[in-house]
């Protein structure tokens, strides 16, 4: 724990040597776990899991399940800042979700005292997690190995997607793509040595047959285009991602889904934590949000989305976003997609998020969107067959190997 401690004090102070030293004998430490963690039968592997949108790891569970050597199980990682119901709500969500799988669940949330649980109360071997930074690592108890499976596609070239305290002492990272992987080489103190590319976990289940439910969508008529509207968070002008433009479409958008209600139905998917900073924004607050939130749960044509999108997108004709992991997850399905924002140009892509930005359609005005959207109704999309090429080329899992049997044969590795 005290390890834990100086490490922290010495990534927030920028001391980089001790910083280093710190992991290096922090590293020896985990190396001296393996020997007792390779004993364990079963090794409890702990997920956990902050909301359903972040989640993306069910088929690595089924799999995990299926061997004795591990017992999977999820925790609910909620966060003090949400308001009560939103975190029951969340937390409702998640255990539905693992009890129809038939994993465990347990929540991580003390509601009574609002705050988290202990990990030691959950007496994991390993703990995932699955944000680039876990700042509160004293909470991890030292005989614990951590592991990164990344939520999202790290789009951005900021560095605190990288170099982390977390990171640098993980066991291991699954990263999406080699580039992802000599980014870590690039920017980590322990220049990578914990990484595998493995693909991105959701890559699996646009590719192995997966069925997905219509249910989502509010109108039963395949005349109906279906298109998403998932706008980011980013709401802020001192948000480090700065370059939404939701409050300047917001009132539009309703009025673009009543005027096209015969031709379209929509699905109001917005990143789980706008509804929270609109509360907190100057001339929206707690009345006009949720009324706001509803008039899309209310209209004909509509429909609010909150959890997991697999089935959403799979079932739908576009999307229209500013979500800087969707500018790659969406092009899974190989459909017509539009950056909306302010900026021809996102200066804080890397190079990989560069090219699926380029696969994009781009707008930042009302008649940007209704233009992509009369696109959709009629049919025209002259990016496909480039977006295809750039599927096959980066996207579709290597060898024939699914990304849930990559992560598995790793973890078995702690048993040679």
């Amino acid at each position: 724990m005290r390890i834990r401690s100086l490490l922290s004090a010495c990534y927030k102070t920028k001391e980089r040597m001790r910083a280093r030293i710190g992991i290096l004998i922090y590293n020896l430490h985990t190396g001296l776990l393996y020997p007792i963690i390779r004993k364990r039968r079963p090794l409890r592997l702990m997920f956990y899991v902050n909301n359903l949108s972040m989640w993306k790891s069910d088929k690595l569970l089924l799999l995990l399940k299926q061997d004795e050597r591990f017992c999977p199980f999820v925790v609910t990682h909620l966060y003090p800042k949400d308001t009560d119901q939103m975190r029951r709500d969340l937390e409702q969500d998640i255990y539905s979700h693992f009890k129809a799988l038939g994993v465990d669940v347990e929540s991580g949330y003390d509601f009574s005292k609002n705050r988290l649980y202990p990990v030691k109360r959950f007496s994991p071997d390993m703990v995932f997690f699955p944000q680039p930074y876990l700042n509160n690592l004293s909470m991890i108890p030292f005989k614990v190995l951590l592991s990164y499976i990344p939520y999202c596609f790290e789009m951005e070239d900021y560095m605190r997607f990288y170099n982390s305290m977390y990171q640098n002492i993980c066991w291991k990272i699954f990263v999406p793509t080699e580039l992802h992987k000599q980014l870590k080489i690039k920017h980590n103190y322990n220049h990578g040595s914990n990484v595998v590319v493995s693909g991105n976990p959701l890559a699996d289940y646009f590719f192995d047959g997966h069925t997905p439910s219509e249910d989502i969508w509010p109108v039963c008529n395949p005349k109906l285009k279906r298109i998403i509207w998932a706008p980011h968070h980013s709401i802020f002008p001192d948000d480090w991602l700065d370059y939404s433009n939701f409050l300047e479409i917001a009132d539009s958008m309703v009025e673009i889904a009543r005027r096209y209600s015969d031709k379209v139905q929509f699905v109001f998917k917005p990143h789980p934590m706008l509804r929270e900073k609109l509360y907190r924004a100057e001339s929206w607050g707690f009345e006009r949000t949720d009324a706001y939130y509803n008039s899309w749960k209310e209209m004909p044509n509509t429909a609010f989305a909150n959890g997991n999108y697999v089935d959403l997108f799979m079932t739908s004709d576009a999307l229209i976003h500013d979500c800087s992991s969707f500018t790659a997850e969406y092009l899974y399905v190989n459909k017509p997609v539009m950056f909306v924002s302010g900026k021809d140009k996102i200066d804080t892509f890397n190079s990989f998020a560069d090219e699926c930005f380029r696969m994009h359609y781009h707008g930042s005005s009302v008649q940007d969107i209704e233009s992509f959207i009369r696109n959709v109704i009629e049919g025209v999309d002259p990016m496909e067959q480039q977006r295809s090429a750039f599927i096959k080329e980066n996207l579709l899992p290597k060898e024939n190997k699914t990304v849930a049997q990559t992560i598995y044969d790793e973890l078995c590795k702690l048993f040679e």
